[in-house]
């Protein structure tokens, strides 16, 4: 089949292919043309802001799909194979550096660039998460840190006590630092339910320590899904991080003895929702498996589903089916 080119960009800007202008691209709306089964496609964007760089990378097409070392040489791109020769591509052109932030902590001067890079007093001190605004300074025992929002919720960044080297860096829905120098974490694992997992990390010279993990709801309770897709999505969901008795609880009774998820593992990372159709119409969700570093498959799973209620949503599957 003919690929089709499924792309994305963070800036709005307009997107040549093979030198030919395609159109304008945005983080909203995808820029969709079809490009030759095999042989290179050249993508060339240009920015329509001084948000970000341009940027030209190479995808060679083999058998209606992208080489897999094509995709890893092309730095700044991801992208995502759907069945039905659908190729989705998300464009990740270098910000350009804005004034970097100073401000003060401890008597220190630090300074965060736009690309997150974090410097006290003129050294490079650490890399923080995408989206780090400015933090502010904590004294604990055992060393410093720095407590400040990011796009995964909030992050830390413990020092020891003079500023000098990074001791740890702690990436969660919400973190409190207690008086007495504990810190509380509820770290999401952000899929579609809201398990998350409330722990409890202390501060010591050589670095952050876990004292205790447990299970807990990202928004306080669970969001069991309501449509015969999301109770699909949720079962292969629990199925990987190992909640077998979840994942049981999404199948009607006859499925649950034929433990059909058993190897779930081997077939994906991530469940998640189709894009777009596939050739065959039945109902499925996607199953995502990672091949490279920026390149991941999409393979459906085919379920059937009825609304038999229960205590984890109104829909049970009745029957699943891998391609």
């Amino acid at each position: 089949m003919q690929p089709t080119l499924i792309l994305t960009a963070p800036h709005p800007g307009v997107l040549y292919i093979n030198g030919r202008f395609a159109g304008e691209v945005d983080p909203d709306e995808a820029l969709m043309r079809p490009v030759p089964p095999r042989g290179a496609a050249y993508l060339e964007y240009r920015p329509l802001s001084s948000a970000c760089h341009a940027m030209a990378r190479k995808l060679v097409f083999s058998g209606g799909e992208p080489m897999a070392r094509s995709a890893e040489e092309a730095e700044g791109i991801d992208v995502v194979l759907w069945p039905g020769s659908a190729v989705e591509v998300e464009l990740s052109p270098e910000p350009r550096r804005g004034r970097a932030l100073r401000f003060q902590a401890d008597g220190h001067t630090l300074e965060l660039e736009a690309d997150g890079r974090l410097r006290c007093d003129g050294r490079e001190l650490a890399a923080l998460p995408p989206g780090a605004q400015q933090p502010e300074h904590r004294a604990l025992p055992g060393g410093a840190a720095l407590l400040g929002l990011c796009e995964a919720g909030q992050y830390l960044l413990t020092l020891d006590a003079q500023f000098r080297v990074q001791t740890g860096l702690l990436r969660a829905r919400q973190i409190d630092v207690e008086p007495d120098g504990g810190i509380r974490a509820v770290v999401a694992r952000d899929d579609s339910v809201g398990h998350a997992a409330l722990e409890s990390w202390r501060l010591a010279p050589e670095g952050l320590t876990l004292v205790s993990s447990e299970p807990a709801w990202a928004d306080g309770a669970p969001r069991w899904p309501k449509t015969a897709a999301g109770a699909a999505r949720a079962a292969v969901e629990a199925a990987l991080a190992g909640l077998d008795g979840e994942a049981e609880g999404y199948l009607a009774p006859a499925l649950r003895g034929r433990n059909p998820l058993a190897n779930i593992r081997e077939r994906c990372d991530l469940c998640v929702e189709m894009k777009f159709a596939p050739p065959d119409p039945r109902p499925c969700v996607g199953l995502l498996r990672l091949e490279t570093a920026n390149l991941a498959r999409v393979r459906p799973l085919y379920y059937r589903a009825s609304a038999s209620g229960g205590l984890q949503g109104p829909y049970q599957i009745e029957e699943l089916a891998f391609e």
